[in-house]
């Protein structure tokens, strides 16, 4: 049997606690991918089987923990949950709404349409140029920043996006 006298450190309890929810979390989710598991051989019996072993793991880690806080723990864990969010790579925004992953030679060829034919011959001032959704647009899907040429003009005007077949970087010109 484990030896139930060690203390518990506030990571360590908080390492209990993230364990505990991704479990519960995985055990939540493997139910929706039963029919795809079942397209290959021995999936649906592994699955299972991982989450079988990792709640033992679970279990075996609780024995170690001092019975005191483990009235405690059993409290919280009943209240604990997972929460998952992904990341966009590369993409800057202001707000938290949703995010749609374009294959950068697509994104390049729609900003280039876009500064092909709003933006070329653009003769808006700067402050003009600060309330442009075509410059919102563009501040918010380039992944470098763009410096204005003159203090005169928005810093897209003559803008060009260079695209080849290889190369999908956006670079002004």
């Amino acid at each position: 049997m484990a030896q139930a006298n060690k203390p518990l450190s506030g990571k360590e309890y908080a390492a209990l606690q993230s364990f505990f929810a991704a479990i519960s979390h995985m055990a939540e989710l493997i139910p929706y991918l039963k029919a795809r598991a079942h397209m290959v051989p021995n999936l649906w019996r592994d699955l299972r089987m991982i989450e079988t072993r990792l709640q033992t793991i679970l279990d075996q880690l609780l024995l170690t923990v001092p019975p005191e806080k483990l009235r405690h723990i059993s409290q919280d864990i009943r209240n604990t949950s997972l929460y998952i969010k992904v990341e966009a790579p590369g993409i800057r925004t202001q707000s938290s709404e949703g995010f749609s992953y374009t294959p950068t030679k697509t994104l390049n060829q729609l900003l280039a349409y876009m500064c092909e034919h709003e933006c070329m011959m653009c003769d808006k001032t700067p402050t003009e140029a600060r309330r442009c959704p075509y410059r919102q647009i563009l501040d918010n899907s380039l992944p470098h920043e763009i410096k204005a040429r003159d203090r005169e003009n928005c810093k897209y005007a003559d803008f060009v996006i260079g695209i080849e077949d290889e190369d999908t970087d956006a670079r002004g010109a």
